[in-house]
């Protein structure tokens, strides 16, 4: 291995250390890095508010007896 490709490597390895420790020393930040992932899908929080919408509009409608 080359001096240069081998300096660059421990100096990735150093880093994938360091945040490492600094993720698992801030448990905020573990939160922080589910909830950016969980934000991108959001159909199906889309897909409740509009049954609950269509449940509310059949409750609150007057049904017309034939």
């Amino acid at each position: 291995m080359s001096r240069s490709r081998a300096f660059n490597r421990s100096h990735r390895i150093t880093a994938k250390k360091r945040r490492r420790a600094l993720r698992s020393c801030v448990p905020s930040l573990k939160e922080e890095s589910r909830k950016s992932f969980d934000s991108f899908d959001h159909t199906q929080a889309l897909r409740d508010q509009a049954s609950h919408k269509d449940l509310l509009i059949d409750l609150i409608e007057p049904e017309v007896a034939s």
